[in-house]
């Protein structure tokens, strides 16, 4: 059980993660939610610098490894799986990003889970919708018993990328509803998600004001700034 849970939503080469993780607490735990790399093209970040600060990430795991996760998101699994190539796709830098992730694949998973406050939390980058399990049975089993160890034992199995190419009409795609990388928030609403009652704490779709968006137990952070979560509820940096 963790009291504190520092969450990193999507970085694209920001640099607001740093000042979250100073002096980070015996007792905390830090969740990154992915998508380090392809910066969005008003940030006017250079590539070279979004890099450093994956390298930088990575070796902040390999230094704190029991205390921090880092999670998959679309933008970098992509430069592993060509099926799931998005926008923002680095061309010109794909084979030294891929090279990278490949030499540090012990490092990355799909989901992680915590328990906060006698609340079950799943961390993943963009949600799972209950629909999207219930899509692909032979997969995953039944929506109600889904751990993010039923992710992370599938993560690179044929049949899992091919499930995570699924992506909705919100996001250009033909499926009814996105993988875990790629659901958008708005698929949410309406939507069911207390199957196993628990919580779930995810980014990829960018909120507004700085403020999280929230759909039953679902909530969205990818606010550019870091969250705690701790038994009081989420607060922002």
């Amino acid at each position: 059980m963790n009291q504190h849970i520092i969450i990193i939503p999507d970085i694209h080469g920001m640099e607001f993660w740093r000042k979250a993780i100073t002096g980070l607490p015996k007792d905390a735990h830090v969740v990154f939610l992915g998508d380090y790399l392809d910066p969005y093209e008003n940030e006017w970040i250079y590539w070279t610098d979004a890099f450093k600060g994956l390298l930088d990430v990575i070796e902040f795991k390999k230094t704190h490894f029991e205390q921090v996760t880092l999670l998959f998101g679309n933008h970098d699994l992509h430069y592993l799986f060509p099926e799931l190539k998005g926008t923002r796709y680095n061309e010109y830098k794909e084979d030294v990003i891929r090279a990278t992730f490949e030499e540090n694949l012990d490092c990355f998973q799909m989901a992680v889970e915590h328990v906060v406050g006698r609340k079950r939390y799943l961390f993943s980058h963009a949600g799972v919708h209950p629909g999207w399990v219930r899509n692909h049975p032979d997969l995953f089993g039944s929506a109600d018993t889904i751990t993010a160890e039923t992710f992370n034992r599938l993560m690179f199995t044929d049949e899992f990328v091919a499930a995570l190419c699924d992506v909705s009409a919100l996001r250009g795609g033909w499926s009814r509803v996105g993988s875990m990388i790629w659901a958008d928030m708005d698929e949410f609403v309406g939507t069911k998600v207390n199957e196993s009652e628990m919580y779930q704490i995810c980014g990829h779709t960018k909120c507004a004001n700085g403020q999280p968006k929230v759909f039953g137990n679902v909530i969205c952070v990818d606010c550019q700034k870091a969250f705690l979560l701790s038994e009081n509820g989420i607060d922002g940096f």
